[in-house]
């Protein structure tokens, strides 16, 4: 009798395994794919396309590993519960995220290998050397880097970041420099809400900082703080950091506008959709997850903003990644911009773009982790047909 009950406590327990493993691979395949998580705001991996030779290199292997864990059903659900379950072990990290002090919870990436970063410093001497042009070059620091404050004890973050700017300093070498890190590190060490809580960018007020030594670069005068109006147009911002990490009990941030008058004057232009808008901001976006996209429409690949007075001024064009999004109000105060994201800009070359504008200055904003992972500054001495 009672072999019976554990054979049947048996098949019990294997049939419910099989309809657990097979009832998430059948529901794969019958849903359709995931383009984008609004939640991570990220584009998600769809089934790669199959050749023989992306299989005997390894790259459809990859693509497949990161398909099923982007299309996984209940993915977020999963990611929540991990997150949950490792606070109450305590542990202080999950899914690369550290919880840090006074609510912060700061994304950890710690970079042993410099190919990728090579490759982009590498391509700003050449694109440098090969055009006339007043170029200045300012790298954004992560949170982990500037926000020490609030990482937690006995954590090496300022020897790891001060190793790892140091290689993309020598690595410019000869190159015009902006140091942002050490002004906002200061701000941020004094208390300053300088980066968010729950995203890795700097916040409105860490923007007009990076803007007041990038103006000081210049040589040219930078607007004081007293000259913006803040206004709070969001308290319920949860950035990528909140989504990768799971920690949903995490409070939200809050997000402002430095406003100024004559601001809603500038026109902001997105070049590849052919629409623009007055002023700086798209508030549709502060009614979607992707709060910080309200900041010059988002992601686009090139986007300009001109002052509509009448006035003649000098082009700069920017060249960032979604650091500069808070970062081009302040500067669209000085200059007209012309502003290129090569992560999505292919129809010139950045040549082209230059002598198109006319412009004599190029800033390169990037944030540290853009410069360490992927290749995305090549594109800037790419040549179009």
């Amino acid at each position: 009798m009672n072999k019976k009950k554990y054979r049947l406590s048996d098949i019990i327990s294997v049939a419910g395994l099989l309809v657990i493993i097979y009832g998430f691979a059948v529901s794969m395949i019958l849903s359709p794919d995931k383009t984008f998580s609004e939640d991570e705001n990220r584009t998600l991996q769809t089934f790669p396309r199959f050749s023989f030779e992306s299989l005997t290199n390894g790259e459809f292997a990859e693509k497949i590993s990161k398909y099923c864990a982007d299309q996984m059903p209940l993915r977020s659900v999963f990611i929540d519960v991990k997150a949950a379950a490792e606070t109450l072990l305590g542990k202080v990290e999950n899914n690369n995220v550290v919880i840090g002090n006074d609510g912060y919870i700061i994304a950890k990436s710690d970079y042993t290998d410099f190919t990728d970063a090579d490759k982009n410093l590498g391509a700003i001497k050449e694109f440098a050397e090969s055009n006339e042009v007043q170029l200045r070059v300012a790298i954004a620091g992560r949170s982990q880097d500037v926000l020490l404050r609030y990482m937690p004890e006995l954590y090496p973050a300022k020897e790891v970041s001060d190793g790892t700017f140091a290689h993309v300093t020598d690595g410019l070498d000869g190159i015009t420099q902006i140091d942002l890190l050490e002004p906002l590190r200061q701000r941020a060490d004094e208390g300053e809400y300088v980066y968010y809580r729950t995203d890795h960018h700097w916040t409105t007020l860490g923007a007009y900082y990076a803007y007041v030594e990038i103006m000081d670069s210049y040589g040219l005068e930078p607007y004081p703080l007293e000259y913006f109006t803040p206004e709070v147009v969001s308290e319920e911002f949860y950035g990528t950091t909140w989504s990768k990490a799971g920690m949903k009990w995490v409070s939200p941030d809050t997000m402002e506008f430095f406003r100024f008058e004559g601001d809603d004057a500038y026109v902001t232009e997105i070049v590849e959709r052919e629409t623009s808008f007055d002023g700086f901001y798209d508030r549709s976006y502060l009614e979607k997850k992707d709060k910080y996209s309200a900041f010059i429409g988002g992601n686009s690949g090139r986007v300009r903003i001109t002052a509509q007075d009448g006035k003649e001024r000098e082009t700069l064009v920017l060249i960032k990644d979604s650091f500069g999004h808070s970062l081009a109000p302040f500067l669209a105060m000085h200059f007209d911009l012309d502003i290129l994201d090569l992560r999505y800009y292919t129809a010139q070359s950045v040549s082209d773009v230059i002598a198109e504008s006319g412009a004599g200055k190029v800033l390169i904003i990037y944030n540290l982790d853009s410069v360490l992972s992927g290749d995305t500054l090549v594109q800037l001495n790419v040549e179009m047909e």
